[in-house]
């Protein structure tokens, strides 16, 4: 589920070219935000900066969820996916309400000039905000062409 298209943040540019961001080693989390957000002000660089992302509970935690991720080649040898496993997330004890972006955030083994938690990209989920009510799921699904891909011309 994604009504736009993954977007990278600006810094992480940078960090991916400096080696901040090892794609092998550090660890991703996939953060919720409700409408509202600012996770569209792609100049910002650490979690700590983003407003309004989901409230800790029923079986959401603003820690993150872990994502199980992978960089592989691509079409030609000259291109490199990061991608992800596609995640199902449940809310149990209650109601995740205005839903509306996901944040891919780099949380260990990467700490750049405004710290830890760095911000690699961000989508937002659907065109206006969307409730998972209790016992229910939120599947979100990866493009088939990774995430991201770099390419070298």
């Amino acid at each position: 589920m994604a009504a736009s298209a993954w977007q990278l943040y600006d810094m992480s540019i940078e960090y991916l070219m400096d080696g901040t961001l090892d794609l092998d080693t550090t660890v991703f989390d996939l953060h919720l935000f409700i409408s509202g957000n600012d996770a569209g002000t792609l100049t910002q660089s650490a979690l700590s900066e983003l407003s309004s992302q989901l409230a800790s509970g029923s079986n959401y935690s603003q820690s993150g969820r872990q994502m199980v991720t992978t960089w592989v080649t691509g079409v030609s040898g000259r291109e490199r996916r990061f991608d992800a496993s596609d995640m199902i997330l449940t809310a149990s004890g209650g109601d995740w309400n205005l839903i509306r972006t996901a944040v891919i955030v780099a949380r260990t083994g990467a700490s750049g000039k405004d710290g830890a938690n760095v911000l690699l990209c961000k989508a937002d989920l659907s065109t206006a905000s969307f409730s998972v009510t209790d016992g229910n799921t939120l599947t979100l699904t990866f493009p088939i062409g990774g995430v991201f891909e770099l390419n070298q011309v």
